[in-house]
């Protein structure tokens, strides 16, 4: 049988996944600090790499927090320094993992309205957030590792029905107060969970594929049209706007950053596009109706 290894793999997006890989006859080890899972400990960690197809790491403090100075630290600090021990433990592997996919963000790239940013985006941003992407990637890249390809998913909002960003928005919607969020004109980049899982299963299949890909729809919305669908679909007539005076109070009331929603994140997905990956759920509207009917 077939093994992949997920690192933090008890979260919304590590579940689903491995609920998928088991259903496609894949022995799936989750890596956390559950003592029924593999541990970070280091011998547990090779072990559990050793001839398995794919090791993906989605380990990291979520930023849907305050970005306080101490959350900051332990934002940058879980995610690379997961990446550093997984890359030291394949390092000491007999048998390495054929494909180790590292999960990164989206976040990395500017703000833009009008252009797409591509793998081929030179100029990207200065934030805290593309910061950390940053520093994540460049431990991820440190590594050369004889045997192993590499991937860097830059992944954006994950659409799931049982968890992530997503369901705030819907919860607003069913309030009534689901209208667009400031000026409504900030892209929103998103994914459909089970075109993540696809993608994957992709990328372990095509071998030429390595390096940084843009792991999002290659149908990304402003907001005000992202939530006029969710209203769409769910039949709900009236959607309040909120000005950005009132988002930086409630970010604030509700423990996390404005910017997570006010950012504009104009994100296409060039290399998987190229490469012939065909999405599953290539609209807002097939998604959104797919994860709310």
């Amino acid at each position: 049988m077939k093994k992949v290894v997920i690192a933090g793999g008890t979260g919304f997006i590590g579940t689903y996944l491995t609920k998928r890989f088991r259903e496609t006859g894949y022995q799936v080890l989750i890596i956390s600090r559950d003592p029924k899972h593999v541990s970070w400990e280091p011998i547990d960690l090779s072990e559990s790499f050793e001839g398995a197809e794919m090791v993906i790491n989605l380990a990291g403090k979520s930023i849907n927090c305050r970005h306080t100075e101490a959350n900051k630290k332990a934002i940058l600090d879980s995610r690379t320094s997961a990446t550093i021990r997984i890359g030291n433990a394949i390092t000491a592997c007999k048998n390495p993992p054929k494909l180790w996919i590292n999960s990164s963000a989206c976040g990395i790239y500017r703000a833009s309205f009008d252009q797409p940013m591509t793998e081929d985006e030179t100029e990207l941003d200065n934030d805290f957030l593309a910061e950390v992407v940053k520093k994540w990637e460049k431990s991820f890249f440190g590594f050369q590792l004889r045997g192993t390809r590499k991937v860097a998913l830059r992944t954006s909002v994950v659409l799931g029905k049982h968890g992530g960003a997503f369901q705030s928005l819907i919860w607003l919607s069913k309030l009534g107060l689901g209208g667009k969020q400031a000026e409504g004109t900030q892209i929103f980049s998103w994914i459909h969970i089970e075109d993540y899982f696809r993608i994957l299963q992709f990328l372990n299949e095509n071998e030429a594929m390595q390096g940084v890909l843009n792991c999002t729809s290659p149908d990304p919305v402003n907001n005000k049209e992202f939530m006029n669908l969710i209203r769409k679909v769910l039949r709900i007539p009236i959607g309040i706007p909120a000005p950005k005076f009132a988002i930086k109070l409630g970010a604030k009331l509700i423990g996390t950053e404005p910017e997570l929603i006010l950012k504009s994140s104009f994100v296409i997905p060039k290399r998987l596009l190229d490469s012939g990956f065909k999405f599953n759920f290539n609209s807002a509207y097939k998604a959104l109706d797919d994860l709310l009917t």
